[in-house]
């Protein structure tokens, strides 16, 4: 499966509970959502966490490299 995803006003992301109270990581994106849970299985809980470590910090370069790019347009402009 491959999404792409362009980022509007509104977008955003949370973590939320489960209804059996688990965390779950949730991506607003215009009217729906993508939902990432943990499934119960042994070593959900490491497997996840390990997860969202790897999209932490690759989101952290993305929003920097997003930065360049504006800091960029904004002195050759």
């Amino acid at each position: 499966m491959d999404v792409v995803v362009h980022p509007r006003f509104g977008d955003g992301a949370r973590v939320d509970k489960d209804g059996a109270g688990r965390p779950r990581l949730v991506l607003d994106l215009g009217t729906g959502e993508v939902i990432f849970e943990l499934n119960g299985e042994p070593g959900c809980v490491e497997l996840a966490a390990l997860f969202a470590d790897r999209v932490a910090d690759q989101a952290l370069l993305f929003a920097a490299r997003c930065r360049d790019l504006l800091d960029q347009s904004q002195t050759t402009h």
